[in-house]
């Protein structure tokens, strides 16, 4: 309860009413606690002196005048004879009525009225920082010791608290409780909601397709966050490059500056698509330009699969080198028997589709064709040593040169039948032979060891009659399984396919009697009569 006690000077009183005013004043009563708005009286030496409407001036103590810590002279300037000031009833002395009171109490009162308004508002409070604690800072609000969590001065973690002593910051009241007289201030969550109107305003202001410049906050596995200030957006690794990497790392850094597209925009979700290869040309468009067919590039293998080599030329534009195109001479199983992934090499542009975003690439083209002069080196009849690098039933593969083998039929191992080609050859053994014919279209070499043995002995058979065909003219005869067998020899030995051993005769084949003793007609130049 507050009572007023002084009354304007204008009013004029008569005799009756300034009785009844010095009799009120004689029996009113004050308590402690109670609040009165009361007028300065004088300032003495003892503090106060304070007109309350009671037979005794009240007196307000010098460290009763306010809460802040200010030496004796400036707080007796603080109050004046006529100003008006509310108070509070310490305690009143029953002996000779004297009033003690307090307008600190009243102003902490205040203050704390004030305090709880703008905490119940959530409206930010400018305060000045006067000391660091332990685990933050203590700052005066209205008059008020309030604390700053060391994580709540800043958006993120600050190391060391003594810059902020002094100054004045503006916070927010996220903690107050009045009965324990504990308010907890936090900047950060000024800095966040400023922060997040800024993020807002930024991301309305983006639109797709404009360009922005920002910096590398980050490199993971899925892409790069760019920082553009208010925001982060994020260059998924499918928008880094139009080249090829295992991890974003190799193509970007953190820290770098980077010119991105905006893709798309998420206000709602604050979500920012950018993309960095959206600014660059794709290669594929100026392929045909760059790299006709039978231009030599050189480039670095970035993969391997079973069917071939993946060679990138420039970033996003790679190109194929079949297994087949590798080398001229190797028939590797795999491409890494020939390079490996990260090799540099040179390669020739054999095919491409750029609407199908397709290369085809040689690496043999690069090097002479040896088969093309193998033709010229080695002419029918040339005599060489090779190594039996294979044996099979149908013959034995004899290296020429390296990389080239040429294949020994079984029919042009001896002059006898060789029944087991495995039970005279070996891999590995040194072998002297003669080449019959080279195909360098299909890659093929026909190569004989009997041209280079002596002719078997003849032998001597009984001569017998023969009996002329019917149907036929005198003069003219059929040719014997052996001449037949000698044209196929000579003649067809060169179409061998290296790896399909039904192409070659078997040694198995049944001979007939009477083609036998042909035969041996044949060989001891025998002919029919006229």
């Amino acid at each position: 309860m507050e009572d007023k006690a002084t009354q304007t000077p204008e009013k004029t009183f008569s005799m009756e009413e300034a009785l009844q005013e010095t009799g009120a004043r004689l029996d009113k009563r004050v308590r402690p606690g109670q609040i009165l708005t009361g007028q300065v009286v004088f300032v003495g030496s003892d503090g106060v002196a304070v007109d309350i409407g009671t037979k005794v001036e009240g007196i307000i103590p010098f460290n009763q005048i306010t809460s802040k810590p200010l030496p004796e002279e400036e707080l007796k300037g603080l109050l004046k004879p006529g100003d008006e000031v509310r108070v509070q009833v310490l305690r009143v002395d029953p002996e000779t009525g004297q009033v003690i009171l307090s307008r600190k109490k009243v102003e902490s009162t205040e203050h704390w009225d004030h305090i709880q308004a703008l905490y119940e508002k959530g409206e930010p409070v400018t305060v000045t920082v006067k000391e660091k604690v332990k685990g933050g800072v203590v700052a005066e609000l209205d008059g008020v010791q309030a604390f700053i969590p060391a994580s709540q001065l800043d958006l993120r973690r600050i190391p060391n608290l003594d810059e902020y002593v002094g100054q004045t910051i503006l916070a927010k009241i996220i903690e107050f409780h009045r009965k324990k007289g504990r308010v907890i201030l936090s900047r950060r969550a000024v800095l966040e909601e400023e922060q997040k109107k800024a993020r807002q305003a930024f991301l309305e202001s983006l639109q797709p397709g404009q360009e922005v410049e920002g910096t590398v906050a980050d490199v993971t596995e899925f892409g790069v966050f760019v920082n553009l200030g208010p925001v982060d957006g994020l260059v998924h690794r499918s928008e880094i490059t139009w080249g090829r990497f295992n991890h974003p790392r190799e193509v970007i850094r953190k820290g770098e500056r980077v010119r991105t597209k905006v893709l798309s925009v998420d206000p709602e979700k604050e979500r920012v698509n950018l993309s960095i290869k959206a600014l660059i040309p794709d290669p594929w468009t100026t392929v045909a330009e760059k790299y006709p067919v039978g231009t030599r590039v050189r480039g670095k293998v970035v993969s391997l699969t079973p069917f071939g080599a993946f060679v990138e030329v420039e970033p996003g534009l790679e190109g194929l080198v079949h297994i087949s195109e590798l080398s001229w001479t190797k028939r590797p199983k795999h491409p890494s028997e020939v390079v490996k992934e990260g090799d540099e090499v040179e390669v020739v542009v054999l095919r491409l589709d750029p609407g199908e975003r397709r290369l085809s690439l040689g690496l043999k083209q690069t090097q002479p064709d040896p088969w093309q002069l193998l033709v010229e080196k080695y002419p029918p009849g040339t005599v060489v040593k090779g190594r039996v690098t294979g044996v099979t039933d149908f013959g034995v593969f004899v290296e020429i040169e390296p990389g080239i083998e040429g294949l020994v039929h079984v029919s042009e191992l001896d002059h006898q039948r060789v029944e087991n080609p495995a039970a005279l050859f070996k891999k590995g053994d040194e072998l002297e032979v003669v080449v019959l014919n080279i195909d360098p279209t299909e890659q093929r070499v026909s190569l004989s060891r009997k041209r280079l043995l002596p002719p078997p002995p003849p032998r001597e058979v009984e001569e017998r009659p023969r009996r002329p065909q019917k149907g036929k003219e005198r003069g003219k005869r059929k040719p014997t399984r052996r001449e037949e067998r000698r044209e196929y020899e000579y003649g067809a030995v060169a179409e061998y396919n290296l790896y399909d051993a039904s192409a070659v005769p078997t040694a198995s084949a049944s001979v007939k009697l009477g083609d036998l003793y042909g035969d041996l007609l044949a060989s001891l130049g025998l002919e029919e009569e006229k």
